[in-house]
């Protein structure tokens, strides 16, 4: 039977094509002048036409760039999957907890890590991983008789310890969108495959995992275009320590990332050209991994 369409329906339909059409053009003439500025050495108020010449260098005369991508890369690597699984987790650990009044206080104090501004998520930490013994960490280390840790002095530890503000930072956030993924599965699956004999790993294995992978997929996707665009964290907690200042995106540009990379050569040295030719590249590296995302998923998702 046909449905009729209230006006109403015309309504919302009208506001959400309105809002689409708005979105995609401020979005597509975003990248249409950025692709434009990146043809050009484009500093400060010179324009030169150079054509492709800014790609050119981008992977053969540009080992800071090449660089950067490998930080970004690696710094996703390690936060994704931890935020992946921890938040699953919790969310599993969350959603068992009968008391819906206990269940709104852990949602609460999980997702608060999540809804702090970013900068000020970045001075308190950057504050608990000073390198002497007043810093949080390493007070602890020399509780238990362990020397103090450079963490973000040294190029070995200075980005785990940016990947653990992102693990903190973003758990929270999985875990809720993972538990609204939970309360959907309708409970009488689980009833039925109680009264089969299957054990609660069994039912999280053949219930639950595969009911929830539209949103694991979702996770990861957002979780993977969050973390590769990382600036805040280099930007507030790496440069300015110690006798010798270090350069944001130290030391020795072990968290010298992407977007950080691109902000450095567009406002510390003008070249927005050249920044510009940076952003293109990093947009199509990450439509590309995102469409690898949905293409190499498990073919659940797609009924």
């Amino acid at each position: 039977m046909n449905q009729r369409w209230l006006p109403k329906d015309w309504v919302a339909t009208l506001v959400l094509l309105v809002t689409a059409a708005f979105f995609i053009l401020v979005l597509w003439q975003s990248i249409a002048q950025t692709f434009a500025w990146s043809l050009f050495r484009k500093q400060y108020f010179q324009m030169e036409w150079v054509g492709l010449r800014n790609y050119k260098t981008l992977f053969t005369d540009d080992p800071v760039f090449l660089k950067s991508l490998k930080v970004s890369f690696n710094y996703t690597l390690m936060v994704v999957p931890s935020v992946m699984v921890l938040g699953l987790i919790l969310a599993v650990f969350v959603n068992s907890v009968t008391s819906l009044t206990l269940r709104g206080f852990f949602t609460a104090a999980y997702f608060i890590a999540y809804v702090v501004p970013l900068v000020a998520v970045a001075v308190v930490w950057r504050y608990m991983f000073e390198p002497s013994r007043i810093g949080l960490f390493n007070a602890a280390l020399d509780l238990i008789g362990l020397g103090p840790v450079r963490w973000l002095r040294s190029s070995k530890t200075a980005l785990p310890s940016l990947a653990i503000v992102g693990v903190w930072k973003n758990i929270g956030y999985a875990m809720v969108i993972y538990l609204a993924g939970l309360q959907a599965i309708p409970h009488v699956y689980y009833e039925a495959a109680m009264i089969d004999g299957a054990s609660r790993w069994r039912r999280f294995l053949n219930i639950t995992l595969p009911l929830l992978m539209p949103t694991i997929l979702f996770v990861l996707i957002i979780n993977t275009i969050g973390t590769l665009m990382m600036f805040t964290e280099v930007y507030v907690m790496t440069g300015g320590q110690g006798a010798v200042s270090e350069p944001r995106g130290g030391p020795n540009y072990a968290t010298h990332t992407v977007v950080y990379n691109i902000y450095e050569t567009a406002f510390s040295y003008g070249k927005e050209g050249y920044a510009s030719a940076m952003s293109v590249i990093f947009f199509v590296i990450i439509v590309l991994i995102t469409l690898f995302q949905f293409r190499f998923v498990p073919s659940s998702l797609e009924e």
